[in-house]
């Protein structure tokens, strides 16, 4: 079994990792408060990044052979000055990722890459060839076609699937620790297709939206009567990215193309245009009714996004509500009362 890598951030190339026989590990936090990383980080600090301190510092982990932390944002970047003294375990390999999408960003973020798997390369004791790379690029792009030909069958209202379901099955996905158990996770979610659920039909359907959504979110929303079709987020949609064109030759440049030319984030200031006409798309395709985004405490790329989201919403017509929490699990109460006032609207 090869050693785990760990990762945060969905612009991290996972191909790169799987080519060198690591597995990649996606590090999600744990629910509660975070006492022991509130030592070493500021308080008004993303509460997400202090969970997956957290969880290190109390070795709740898997063993890891290095981490590859994107500095994706002002949290992260404190992050990869904290974890090699304090949490990680192995290697810290830091990625830096560009904030819009164009040609000079794409050669760019292709370089980086390219370095990166070089300190993957010399952290493995071995050498990464272009057609192993090519061969882990068509593995994983395999995969990620089934799931979004799966989640294209929910929006077309052939199957009926919770967002509860999706988020969970992408949360295990992206956290096996095997490449055997990653691949037989993706034939056993077909079995939630075959599955008895309740028929969500009727109800109004919802995009969540945000940086991080909590895991109980959508099956809290989906019990107090609501519908969640879509799931924008980090650790939801955004990680299947979308199908480009093959890059021929550089292996290093279609990967650097298919993660910047994915799911728009809201870290991507340069991209507002792309992202709205991103969220247009969903909106259009999934029939969504309304729109409930998730701010993270102190997470300015979301608060910013949020003020876009809002304008996207008045032209379109759609009833948005903000739910803001803290990645604790402890705001249930605040968020049911919100959350049956707004499914009232419908």
């Amino acid at each position: 079994m090869g050693a785990l890598i760990g990762w945060f951030c969905h612009y991290t190339p996972v191909e790169i990792i799987t080519a060198l026989g690591f597995i990649p590990y996606r590090l999600l936090g744990r629910e509660g408060n975070t006492p022991r990383a509130d030592t070493y980080l500021v308080g008004n600090l993303c509460p997400y990044v202090k969970s997956c301190l957290e969880t290190a510092i109390r070795q709740e982990l898997p063993p890891l052979a290095g981490t590859v932390i994107a500095r994706s944002c002002n949290a992260m970047i404190h992050l990869a000055s904290t974890w090699p003294r304090y949490g990680g375990q192995g290697a810290t390999l830091v990625l830096d990722v560009p904030r819009r999408l164009d040609e000079e960003a794409v050669l760019y973020y292709s370089q980086n890459l390219r370095r990166l798997a070089g300190e993957l390369a010399w952290l493995g004791e071995r050498q990464l060839e272009d057609s192993l790379l090519w061969q882990a690029i068509d593995a994983w792009e395999e995969q990620r076609s089934y799931w979004r030909g799966l989640l294209a069958a929910r929006a077309r209202g052939e199957i009926c699937l919770s967002g509860s379901d999706v988020m969970a099955w992408l949360d295990g996905w992206q956290t096996c620790a095997t490449a055997a158990g990653r691949d037989k996770g993706q034939a056993g979610s077909a079995a939630i297709e075959q599955q008895s659920r309740p028929d969500f039909r009727g109800r109004p359907r919802l995009m969540l939206a945000g940086s991080i959504l909590p895991a109980e979110l959508p099956a809290l929303i989906e019990e107090w009567g609501g519908w969640s079709v879509f799931e924008d987020a980090c650790n939801g949609r955004r990680f299947l990215l979308a199908e480009v064109a093959r890059e021929t030759g550089d292996p290093y440049l279609h990967l650097a193309r298919l993660y910047l030319g994915g799911p728009p984030c809201p870290r991507m200031v340069a991209d507002q245009t792309r992202r709205q006409q991103y969220w247009a798309g969903v909106v259009d395709d999934y029939q969504i009714d309304g729109v409930i985004y998730h701010v993270m405490k102190f997470c300015d790329a979301a608060i910013y996004d949020f003020r876009a989201m809002k304008d996207f919403c008045d032209r379109r017509g759609l009833p948005l509500l903000r739910l803001d929490g803290d990645y604790t699990g402890g705001a249930r109460g605040q968020w049911q009362t919100r959350v049956e006032a707004f499914l009232e609207m419908f």
